[in-house]
């Protein structure tokens, strides 16, 4: 015998495509999505990103940007002080005094009510650090800082 007359032939196999596909796998996936998504939007609306800030949070952020605008640039910025602030009654005056560049330390007690507030904030100058009763104003959905 040869080689060529030793060949075994396999049988094939036949597959049946007759059936048709049912979509109810990818409707199923796709309502199960859009549910997630409805979800999602449901509880942002409920719950706002802007309730998740704490009162300390919203006077940290302008008593910082306050303290770096005068400390770095060494002349008045505005942009983080109410209309019609007086330098002599700054809430800086005294760290000023010590000299050196001023620090922002922390933020505490803090009080809203409506658009006045009042906190505790401490910061470090010339290596002392003194605390104050500062007062911000909510001006144009920003809160300024305020002598009063």
């Amino acid at each position: 015998m040869s080689d060529a007359e030793e060949t075994v032939e396999e049988p094939s196999v036949r597959i049946e495509q007759n059936e048709a596909r049912s979509m109810w796998p990818f409707l199923v996936a796709a309502g199960v999505i859009a549910l997630v998504v409805l979800g999602i939007v449901i509880a942002t609306l409920i719950s706002p990103v802007e309730k998740n800030v704490t009162d300390k949070d919203l006077l940290s952020a302008p008593a910082g940007n306050f303290i770096k605008a005068r400390s770095d640039t060494g002349k008045d910025d505005l942009s983080y002080a109410c209309k019609g602030f007086d330098d002599n009654n700054s809430p800086l005056k005294i760290a000023a005094d010590a000299g050196g560049p001023i620090s922002f330390d922390r933020l505490t007690e803090p009080k809203i009510d409506g658009d006045k507030a009042t906190a505790q904030v401490t910061v470090s100058a010339g290596g002392t650090q003194s605390t104050s009763t500062w007062h911000f104003t909510k001006e144009n959905s920003r809160w300024l800082v305020c002598n009063a």
